[in-house]
């Protein structure tokens, strides 16, 4: 019984394989006759008639015949003027292809057809540097079918040398060209080829040509995505309306005070309000416990070698209450560890003191943001975050698929994800851009600088590559409409702040203190 189960799932997997083959395998007709008649421009276009002569073996309709959209470069190609000569035909774009489909849908071809496909397909500017080139296939490799009888004429604008002329013939990548007779027969390029192509072979012409020889040639601008700068419009109004609902700090309403808020130190006064820990709010600190005693300050200028330096001694007068924050602790016992554990000299911190400052800043903010009850900032602001920097990433999409597509890619595949690596790294130069601008004063002395400058080269440089690449394809003001969009939402995922209900509420009362 298993065993005759067995049998009868084999028998419908090996069935289904054979329909398979028989719907994707080889075509139901084989080709008698191929004819290219084709001029060529100095714009280099070239005018192309093929007179195809079909055998069918079973009921069709017609042929298709597919034309790339892409030149084998991977640059972008016009197809225009497309007909077919006394036979019904429809156009349609199917990835990078134009597929002319011949035939009546009402009704079934003869058994015997011959097609005649007229179009002009234009290469423009062929971005070698060094010379101009010819090209083409004659027969391309979609074909899945026997092609016999191949015949062709080529005639060039003006005159060339025959001597680099050189035909192939076979599957992809073939360097075979026994087989091809030519001659050439004043400007122009006369043959056959005297063996049959097998299914998705192709023959192919390629020639090189004195740079200039295509004297009219114009770079083909691409309209991948010609309403692309209305996504851009429409990815910057919708991250406003988010930022709006679930970034933007919500108006206060302060009220008079003579005290601050009890329990807070002069560093949680700093990221209360402004909700960043910079380094004026930590060495506030210090005016902080000099005040409440613990320390004494004394100034002295020490002579340089170009005029003088201020240098402040801090003398440790008690050690601050068991009750202190552990932030409070870490900084006071640091400090005075980097002297002689009773003095230390401004002098003695520099260059020293930084990572325990930064460990204190991140101790200052965790005091509030760790806990539901304490936290000032909501916990939504990171989703909105996020949510602008995807918007900024699209933003830019539509303009970095022509950029890459521009560059030329293997496949669509490839397209897409090089096209969202790109504008992501155009997101990411913004947001970088925009944090330092928002957050620099937080930084330590000169990084900032340097990091902004850092930010101008490395945004400079993706701005600036992305918009020529824009301009080859006529493109840079849309271009510049996206990376204004991109910008703004860079700005405004950098400025996500809405605050809880206690985070209002201190800085309420710290702003009334200060007024």
């Amino acid at each position: 019984m298993k065993r005759n189960m067995m049998l009868w799932i084999f028998s419908c997997i090996l069935m289904l394989t054979t329909l398979t083959e028989r719907a994707y395998g080889a075509e139901t007709f084989s080709i008698t006759s191929y004819d290219i008649d084709m001029t060529v421009y100095e714009d280099n276009s070239y005018a192309v008639i093929e007179t195809i002569s079909v055998t069918f073996t079973e009921q069709r309709h017609g042929i298709i015949r597919s034309l790339p959209l892409k030149t084998n470069r991977g640059k972008p190609a016009l197809i225009s003027d497309i007909y077919v000569f006394e036979h019904k035909f429809s156009t349609e774009k199917i990835a990078n292809n134009i597929e002319i489909k011949t035939g009546d849908p009402d009704r079934y071809a003869a058994m015997t057809e011959k097609y005649t496909i007229g179009y002009v397909y234009t290469l423009g500017d062929d971005f070698l540097n060094d010379r101009d080139e010819l090209y083409w296939n004659l027969i391309g490799n979609d074909w899945d079918c026997t092609i016999e009888n191949i015949t062709f004429k080529i005639n060039m604008p003006k005159a060339f040398k025959a001597d680099r002329l050189y035909f192939t013939h076979g599957q992809k990548g073939s360097t075979k060209h026994d087989g091809v007779d030519w001659y050439i027969d004043g400007n122009t390029i006369k043959g056959s080829l005297m063996v049959p192509l097998k299914p998705n072979d192709s023959l192919t012409i390629a020639m090189p040509l004195p740079e200039g020889y295509f004297s009219q040639a114009e770079r083909i601008k691409s309209d991948a995505m010609p309403y692309g700068w209305l996504i851009s419009i429409a990815c910057a109004a919708a991250g406003t309306g988010l930022w709006m609902s679930m970034g933007r700090k919500k108006q206060i309403f302060p009220t008079v005070e003579f005290y601050p808020p009890q329990g807070l130190t002069s560093a949680d006064a700093g990221y209360l309000i402004d909700g960043r820990v910079d380094y004026f709010d930590i060495t506030s600190l210090i005016i902080y416990w000099a005040d409440k005693g613990y320390l004494s300050i004394a100034e002295k200028e020490v002579k340089k070698i170009f005029g003088t330096k201020k240098v402040f001694t801090l003398t440790k007068l008690k050690d601050i209450p068991d009750d202190s924050l552990d932030y409070e602790k870490e900084m006071f016992e640091g400090m005075f560890y980097m002297g002689d554990g009773i003095r230390v000299r401004t002098d003695q911190l520099e260059n020293r003191f930084y990572q325990v400052g930064e460990r204190v800043k991140k101790q200052i903010k965790s005091s509030f943001e760790d806990s539901e009850e304490t936290r000032i900032f909501k916990r939504t602001n990171t989703l909105c975050r996020i949510l602008l920097l995807l918007a900024g990433v699209i933003s830019t999409l539509p303009f970095s698929y022509i950029v890459m597509d521009e560059l030329g890619t293997v496949s669509e595949a490839e397209l897409i994800f090089k096209s969202i690596l790109l504008s992501a790294l155009i997101m990411a130069a913004f947001y970088f851009l925009m944090h330092i601008l928002t957050n620099g004063k937080g930084m330590k002395k000169g990084e900032g600088f340097k990091l902004l400058f850092f930010a101008l080269i490395f945004g400079g440089a993706v701005c600036g590559a992305f918009i020529y690449s824009l301009s080859l394809s006529g493109n840079v003001a849309k271009g510049l409409i996206s990376l204004g969009a991109a910008g703004m939402l860079g700005f405004l995922s950098n400025s996500c702040r809405q605050r809880t209900q206690a985070g209002d509420w201190y800085l309420e009362k710290l702003t009334g203190f200060k007024e």
